[in-house]
């Protein structure tokens, strides 16, 4: 019997033809590092420096680990878009590619010339994890900065997303779309991809920031809308996006949407959402709307588990509510909705805590202060 140990690789990418020169694309450089590493587990190591790429797609696979040197950053200009694509050959969340780290990474995008901006567009993926990365002024006007289609088990902790320099007929996009595998919802169409419309599940965005970019003690652009999705394909025949954890966040004046049927925290469809211990604040933004919304816009499809828990709203003053959940149909609402042990911080007495519009909900020790009383 032959016995064939795949040996990992530790890469620096200096040494394997990237650039610090601000002239040199290194789309070319990075596929070529990453198609001649498919052998075991391969660590690619970033050194310090500014490294520059424009539009098109590196293409990922399998056991890849990011790490980068602090000051190092993945830099894009002149309205150019690059996507981090993984790959589905195959149909199944066993289709796509697994095992991808990104750890301490900074993207950085640029507004001269036209936004410019990185995506991870995934179909798929499962066992993908972000650590300690940023992600500045990155995401696209019509897009997202990571884009989970029909993958699970996705891990995002300790990382910032800073400024969203949207346009008015996307100001819904968020900076994490919880999505499905869906030619439609793609970032990045990949010509061999396969599609069925399976969700994302075992989503976890755990101890991160989102945050606007201020000039001048004014808002440039607003911190990025920072997790949800906004679709459901084929009335969900293939199941509903589930199990995400959204704990221990820090989202700081985001988008004042005011649009009746938006929130801040979004999702249109979904079971087993766990919202818990973030600090949502204004300083000088507006109020939206709503700032947790979930719908159920399927007439009999069951969707159940809502906790939402231990949040702070600090100066948000909604138009119509802090937090609400619906159903399309009164007599189909959300199963398993819980809403305790909330805590708003406002002088503004205008706005309802929850809309009454979900039967069935439990609300315990929700509280409502005025900053003196604090």
């Amino acid at each position: 019997m032959n016995v064939c140990a795949l040996a990992d690789s530790f890469i620096n990418v200096q040494n394997e033809g990237m650039s610090t020169d601000e002239k040199v694309d290194n789309n070319k450089s990075l596929q070529k590092i990453i198609d001649q590493h498919r052998n075991g587990q391969t660590t690619i190591y970033i050194p310090r420096g500014v490294y520059c790429f424009n539009s098109g797609a590196i293409v990922l696979h399998s056991n890849l680990h990011f790490k980068f040197e602090n000051g190092a950053e993945f830099v894009i200009y002149d309205n150019q878009l690059l996507s981090f694509s993984y790959p589905s050959p195959a149909n199944g969340y066993d289709g796509g590619i697994n095992n991808i780290s990104w750890t301490n990474a900074t993207f950085r995008g640029s507004d001269i010339n036209g936004q410019s901006s990185f995506v991870q567009s995934m179909n798929h993926a499962q066992n993908i994890s972000f650590d300690k990365c940023v992600f500045y002024n990155s995401e696209n006007p019509e897009g997202h900065v990571l884009d989970i289609g029909g993958s699970r088990n996705i891990s995002v902790k300790r990382s910032s997303f800073i400024g969203f320099n949207f346009i008015s007929k996307s100001d819904y996009k968020e900076a994490i779309q919880i999505d499905y595998s869906n030619k439609k919802a793609m970032s990045y169409i990949l010509r061999d991809d396969k599609y069925d419309d399976l969700p994302s599940y075992n989503i976890y965005i755990n101890d991160n920031q989102f945050l606007p970019i201020m000039k001048k003690n004014k808002i440039k652009y607003y911190a990025p809308n920072p997790i949800g999705e906004h679709i459901i394909y084929n009335n969900a025949k293939a199941g509903i996006v589930h199990d995400v954890h959204f704990d221990n966040n820090e989202v700081v004046n985001s988008i004042p949407r005011r649009q009746m049927q938006t929130g801040i925290v979004n999702f249109e469809g979904a079971s087993n959402i766990f919202i818990f211990n973030n600090n949502f604040s204004n300083t000088v933004a507006a109020g939206p709307a709503s700032y947790i919304r979930v719908h159920n816009p399927l007439k009999t499809y069951k969707m159940s588990g809502i906790y939402i828990a231990g949040n702070t709203f600090s100066n948000i003053n909604p138009t119509r509510q802090y937090i609400i959940i619906q159903s399309i149909r009164q007599n189909n609402p959300f199963r398993q909705s819980y809403v305790n042990n909330n805590e708003v911080i406002s002088d503004w007495r205008n706005s309802v805590f929850i809309n009454g519009g979900n039967r069935g909900t439990i609300q315990k020790n929700n509280k409502i202060l005025d900053v003196i009383t604090r």
